[in-house]
């Protein structure tokens, strides 16, 4: 059997570690809404992508939450600014490496104005799988989460409460150590300081 890597091997992962037939999309959704359930509605996760600029204007990535920094490749992080700030510095800089750049609704805007890609690194919600978006955070961390929560999934619907409820302690508890571990890598970068006189 392939590793579980994205939707599709997440799929015939389901249909291979089952004796019965299933919609693999709905036992997806299933295991994702329990996972919305354990995160709670404000848990986001650190990530980066490539966003593409079109004069000065990109399309913020699915799912995002908030930024937290976006970076040329060659000349480093941008400034956040207020989007007036980017208007009026195209006003009198109209193209050349960006510098700044502003959140609105549905798009970031960079000024000066400029085509190209740029790094955003920013804290996005789970976005469930499909054939349309194929991979997720979780999926590329934790597939072994994802295959133990669609598993209890389909056990419940056959009635086989026991081995449901196994299953998604299973995942509950991949989740538990992936968290752990987050909180670990945030930490392990920080200095410890203990408060008190020093000799």
């Amino acid at each position: 059997m392939a590793a579980i890597t994205d939707y599709a091997t997440l799929s015939a992962a389901i249909q291979s570690w089952d004796e019965r037939s299933h919609d693999a999309d709905e036992l997806i959704g299933l295991a994702e809404a329990e996972f919305r359930l354990h995160f709670g509605p404000h848990y986001a996760r650190e990530t980066s992508g490539t966003v593409s600029f079109t004069s000065g204007t990109a399309t913020l990535p699915t799912g995002y939450i908030r930024s937290l920094a976006l970076s040329h490749a060659t000349y480093g992080e941008l400034d956040q600014k207020p989007l007036s700030a980017i208007r009026e510095r195209r006003v009198w800089d109209a193209s050349g490496v960006p510098d700044i750049y502003a959140i609105t609704a549905s798009s970031i805007e960079v000024a000066p104005s400029y085509t190209g890609d740029l790094t955003f690194d920013y804290e996005a919600k789970l976005t469930g799988l499909s054939g349309s978006n194929t991979t997720n955070w979780l999926i590329t961390n934790a597939p072994q989460a994802y295959l133990a929560m669609c598993m209890s999934m389909a056990k419940a619907k056959y009635e086989d409460f026991e081995k449901a409820a196994l299953y998604k302690s299973q995942a509950i508890d991949t989740l538990d150590t992936l968290g752990i571990q987050s909180i670990v890598a945030q930490y392990g970068r920080a200095g410890m300081v203990i408060r008190g006189s020093t000799p």
